[in-house]
């Protein structure tokens, strides 16, 4: 026995590891199929490297192609993270977990989403927001899919884009910082030009001590060029102050212009959630009339019970009153239902009348946003304009300054050569008295002017040969600095062109925002308007259907009991005939039997078409339409007694007199008779 219960076990044991054994299996086979793409501003993105990693697994890797598309195969029952990196581009994250419940790890999912880049400024990647992952997928019971958390990305999303715009504010901070250290160094570089030029000129101020009158004026010469040099260093230096001084005033109506923006759009933000406040409004009014509509005729279809009720409670007691209380509550029936659709109709007026007052409205407000957005923008312009004149009016008076200061040198300059040449005919005048001196000292001392005269050649070609080397090293020089000039103004041009392209480029970029925008705005709004005219246009295709059933219903009950009071009419003539059968007699041979049943036709008698006759028969007339089509054959009877009793029927069916006289109509129309 124990034997036998140990071979039982070990049987039940080997069962349940293959059963264990197939279950895993089948949970191996399930897995994820990732077809991702990887965009920056809406454009795909080639290039990206896509790494997948997950504790306890090996890694992999994949690369997006040209159009921005990967395709990866994960297993399931793991936590996966997604890191999407490339050169110049922030590095996003996305963490996907893969664990499903047991029945569903046989199944291979598929998932779809995209990834969005954007360039890496300003240290944005050392910002602890970017290092979180932009969005968590994971499975969802009740899709039965994989799904990602929206309010987190949203909340990361927000987080990442309030990262991104420090991160530019840090790098127009270091723009501006690196343009004010270029600025320095221009300026250091101009200063050190001036402080050589300074030591250059002190030093020919020294030698020309030492020289005659004309190295003098050739020194002079050298000055004025170096002059020169001086005011057009000047004229560049205002040339850029007034270039800075633009370029503010254009950051300036920048910013007003964005902050004007940003007001416009909160009051658009604001209009919508107004006319959402006034549609929700409209809606709860709707809702709370249609309420009041199924109340009233509820309570319409219950009074119109209890009448009925009562009716036919009188109607046992006196035929004539029920006949009379009848009419009377068809008529009040039929007046209560006009005025209801009046006043229904009167609501729905009313309705629209509001609603299109409040859209008028909004529309006003919108506009009226617009205007004071458009009049503080050209106020900004005229501000902008009326800076640039100013600025225009600075540089002229600075021009008109220079050109004084132009004309007060050249005044300069002719008294300083009319010194020259007063120092020049002192000079002669001085020569000729010591040539004078000489002339009369040449006689006693012949031996000694030789000697002298020798002395003074050998001395001035000393000189000449110095004023050489000097002339020399000052053209050296002076070719240096026109070289470091021309290099420092080059390098000028070129960060003022880039930092003009770079403010075209964003006003562009703006506008082409500003554009996007409000095309967007305004293809909502047209969206919007029509939808709700479509929805208005479907309120009231119901309202007249369900008012078109009551008139319907109305008009069948009608037709229903002039029937039955036409019914019981000929049953009390029937009975009054067989009452006035018995009392003559039964020697008398009974009258004909009036015909009450639906004649009957055949198909073969009938043609394609439509066909009309007219049958009379002692006791009533039959006005016959036959409508064969297509094989199938329709017989609409109308029947006229002559004690005045009217019925309508299609084949053996009864209908109402609209009914009957609507489908022959179609049936007519359809034919072309």
């Amino acid at each position: 026995m124990f034997l036998k219960n140990k071979i039982i076990l070990l049987m039940v044991l080997l069962a349940g590891n293959m059963l264990c054994t197939e279950n895993l299996y089948a949970q191996v086979i399930g897995k994820v199929q990732i077809n991702g793409k990887v965009r920056k501003s809406n454009k795909p993105v080639g290039g990206v490297l896509v790494n997948i990693t997950s504790p306890g697994s090996p890694s992999q890797t994949a690369t997006t192609k040209e159009n921005g598309t990967f395709l990866v195969t994960i297993e399931l029952q793991k936590v996966y993270t997604i890191t999407f990196s490339k050169a110049g581009l922030i590095t996003k994250i996305v963490e996907f977990n893969t664990s499903v419940p047991p029945n569903q790890m046989d199944i291979i999912f598929q998932n779809e989403f995209n990834i969005d880049l954007f360039d890496d400024v300003g240290g944005i990647m050392n910002d602890k927001a970017m290092n979180k992952p932009v969005a968590k997928i994971s499975y969802n019971p009740t899709y039965e899919d994989f799904v990602h958390d929206a309010n987190y990305t949203k909340q990361i999303q927000a987080e990442q884009e309030l990262a991104r715009k420090a991160a530019e504010d840090i790098q127009k901070q270091q723009d501006r910082a690196r343009l004010d250290s270029l600025n320095k160094r221009w300026n250091d570089s101009l200063a050190l030009v001036k402080q050589r030029e300074a030591e250059l000129l002190a030093k020919k101020a020294e030698e020309d001590r030492l020289k005659a009158a004309l190295e003098k004026a050739r020194q002079d010469s050298i000055s004025k060029a170096q002059a020169a040099a001086s005011a057009a260093a000047a004229a560049q230096a205002r040339e850029k102050a007034r270039i800075d001084s633009i370029a503010l005033a254009e950051a300036r109506l920048k910013a007003e212009a964005e902050v004007k923006e940003k007001a416009r759009q909160d009051s658009i933000m604001k209009a919508n959630a107004e006319q959402a406040r006034l549609q929700a409004q409209a809606e709860a009014r709707e809702k709370s009339r249609q309420d009041s509509i199924a109340r009233a005729e509820a309570e319409k279809e219950r009074q119109d019970s209890l009448a009925r009720l009562r009716a036919e409670a009188e109607a046992k007691q006196k035929a004539e009153a029920e006949a009379k209380a009848l009419e009377k509550a068809r008529q009040d029936s039929i007046a209560k239902a006009n005025a209801e659709l009046a006043a229904r109709k009167k609501a729905v007026e009313d309705s629209t009348k509001f609603a299109n007052a409040e859209a008028e409205r909004m529309k006003l407000q919108a506009e009226a946003a617009e205007k004071a957005r458009q009049k503080a923008i050209q106020d900004s312009i005229q501000r902008a304009n009326a800076e640039a004149e100013k600025m225009r009016l600075q540089a002229e008076a600075a021009e008109k300054a220079r050109l004084k200061e132009e004309a007060d040198r050249k005044v300069q300059e002719k008294a300083r050569q009319d010194s020259v040449l007063a120092a020049e005919k002192a000079k002669q005048k001085a020569d000729e008295e010591a040539r004078a001196q000489a002339e009369a000292d040449r006689k006693a001392s012949l031996a000694a002017a030789e000697k002298a005269k020798q002395d003074s050649i050998s001395k001035a070609k000393a000189d000449e040969q110095a004023r050489l080397l000097a002339q020399e090293q000052a053209r050296k020089e002076e070719a240096e600095r026109k070289k470091l000039e021309e290099e420092a103004a080059k390098q000028a041009a070129i960060r003022i062109k880039a930092i003009q392209d770079s403010a075209a480029k964003a006003d562009a970029e703006k506008a082409r925002a500003q554009a996007q925008a409000k095309a967007l705005a305004d293809a909502e709004e047209k969206a919007r308007l029509e939808r709700e005219r479509q929805e208005q246009q479907a309120r009231d295709k119901a309202m007249q259907d369900s008012l078109a059933q009551v008139r319907l219903k109305q008009q069948e009950q009608e037709e229903q009991e002039r029937r039955a009071r036409a019914m019981a009419e000929i049953e009390a003539k029937k009975q009054m005939l067989a009452k006035s059968s018995e009392t003559e007699g039964k020697a008398s041979p009974p009258p004909a039997k009036p015909s009450n049943t639906v004649p009957k036709i055949k198909d073969s008698d009938y043609m394609e078409g439509i066909t009309e006759e007219t049958i009379n028969e002692s006791n009533r007339v039959i006005y016959r339409t036959v409508v064969k089509l297509e094989g199938s054959t329709h017989n609409y009877q109308k029947i006229v007694y002559t004690w005045g009793g009217v019925f309508y029927f299609k084949n053996d069916n009864n209908l109402t007199q609209l009914l009957f006289e609507q489908e022959i109509k179609n049936a007519k129309a359809a034919l072309k008779k």
